[in-house]
């Protein structure tokens, strides 16, 4: 499996930062559900986790405007 490239990625996030959490926590939760699968591998996950965002099963929501 291939992972889709930083350049797509980057026009659905707002920022790496965004697309770099929103990964890291869509992986977490299919690591957690596929964790006693013989198949696993935390790579796995996280390329699975970058084909979500890229397709759009992910969205990613910008909540950096604050009132303070």
């Amino acid at each position: 499996m291939i992972p889709p490239s930083a350049k797509d990625l980057m026009r659905i996030g707002q920022s790496k930062y965004a697309v770099v959490v929103a990964a890291a926590q869509r992986a977490r939760t299919l690591s957690e559900t596929k964790r006693n699968e013989e198949s696993y591998r935390l790579s796995g996950m996280l390329t699975e986790a970058l084909d979500d965002i890229a397709s759009g099963k992910v969205t990613i929501i910008n909540h950096s405007k604050s009132n303070l």
